[in-house]
């Protein structure tokens, strides 16, 4: 049974950074990403806005919420259910009055087809296990009005009885910080507008988001579909963040991700890493550490003529990251075009450090692969 609550300490998350070259002390200058730590935050503390409308239980709350402006509401410590998700419409900003003191029974929905953008959720507790009590089996739910969404100091549980934990369809200038995520069958955090052709104004940020326990009851069921813990279909930003115990990945890239950011992210417990899927472009990973109970580090997809033969995966750099992964670090599938995997090391492969089948002026510079399992091959140009 998951346990949803809020620790005052950090969630120190080990995660193999890239130190300079004083810190390493490296001959060549190359960045050492064996040794040091980082720390994903956990919720915190904050100060309520003078002046907010102050709830006590949720009939309080629907009418709070149904004043036809934009309103700060400030939630007391205690419970609050409803037989249908709670709706924010007007761009309301909602607070609890102690971080992790007000607990939510019922997920929420952030927008509208016509309404006020910038509304926020901060410090508030979900512990949903009722999908009625959700909007599509998302706990939160931002769409349609909702751009410029923020989701502070926050954690989402769904004891493996609801599909998605935060689900953004709205991506334009969402910002999630603090959050912690666990306990879904389908996604942790889901960034994705759906639309192939989408180009994002403001992109999103996910900074100290940690993802863990996204699985369907049996792994791997969704058929590639779904088990993500991070499903990234948009241009942003990831800084800070883990995922951890997923059912297909630790981060799924796709859709409409060309340029995205994803720096100092642990993942580990997963079949694959980071699973990047039509269409991922221009995207920068560094400073990753994948596993040890990863059996693929990144996979990459081929080719697919079903979607006109256009590569999955162009242009992406993978650099200064550590896999520690059982059978190959990077794997790059057929039509795979100018991939640059550089700085990274490589340990406990089975198979290989990096595949590179048919791939097209993929690129490799300055990786170690000294500690690879006997037998297995820095790099290997046959298929997986």
């Amino acid at each position: 049974m998951d346990r949803v609550g809020w620790h005052p300490r950090a969630l120190v998350v080990w995660v193999f950074l890239a130190a300079s070259f004083l810190a390493s002390g490296g001959a060549d200058g190359r960045v050492d990403v064996s040794r040091a730590t980082t720390v994903v935050r956990s919720p915190a503390p904050y100060r309520v806005p003078a002046g907010a409308i102050r709830v006590r239980n949720s009939h309080q709350l629907v009418r709070a919420l149904a004043r036809p402006r934009a309103t700060s509401i400030v939630l007391a410590a205690g419970v609050y259910d409803h037989n249908e998700p709670f709706y924010v419409r007007h761009g309301n900003r909602l607070y609890a009055a102690r971080v992790g003191q007000a607990v939510l029974r019922a997920g929420i929905v952030l927008g509208a087809n016509h309404g006020r953008d910038f509304p926020l959720l901060r410090g508030l507790r979900f512990d949903v296990r009722d999908p009625n009590r959700t909007l599509n089996g998302d706990v939160v739910h931002v769409w349609g009005s909702a751009s410029r969404a923020h989701v502070l100091d926050t954690t989402i549980a769904g004891h493996g009885r609801i599909d998605s934990g935060l689900a953004v369809r709205q991506p334009e200038g969402f910002v999630a910080r603090r959050v912690v995520v666990r306990g879904f069958r389908s996604y942790g955090v889901m960034v994705d507008p759906n639309k192939p052709a989408y180009v994002a104004r403001r992109p999103y940020l996910l900074e100290d988001v940690a993802v863990t326990r996204v699985a369907r009851p049996v792994r791997g069921s969704s058929n590639g579909t779904a088990e993500a813990c991070f499903w990234l279909g948009s241009r942003g930003t990831v800084r800070r963040a883990s995922a951890v115990n997923c059912g297909l990945a630790g981060v799924w890239t796709g859709t409409a991700n060309t340029g995205s950011r994803l720096r100092d992210v642990e993942i580990d417990r997963t079949p694959v890493g980071i699973y990047l899927e039509h269409f991922t472009r221009e995207a920068t990973f560094e400073r990753l550490h994948v596993g040890p109970a990863v059996r693929r580090g990144v996979n990459a997809e081929w080719a697919d003529p079903t979607l006109g033969g256009k590569p999955a995966s162009v242009d992406n750099v993978f650099r200064d990251s550590r896999f520690t992964t059982s059978l190959v670090g990077v794997y790059l599938d057929a039509g795979t075009t100018r991939n640059s995997v550089v700085g990274c090391t490589f340990v406990g492969q089975s198979w290989a450090g990096i595949g590179n089948f048919l791939g097209v002026d993929n690129h490799f510079e300055g990786n170690r692969f000294n500690r690879l399992l006997p037998g297995a091959v820095p790099i290997s140009l046959g298929h997986l």
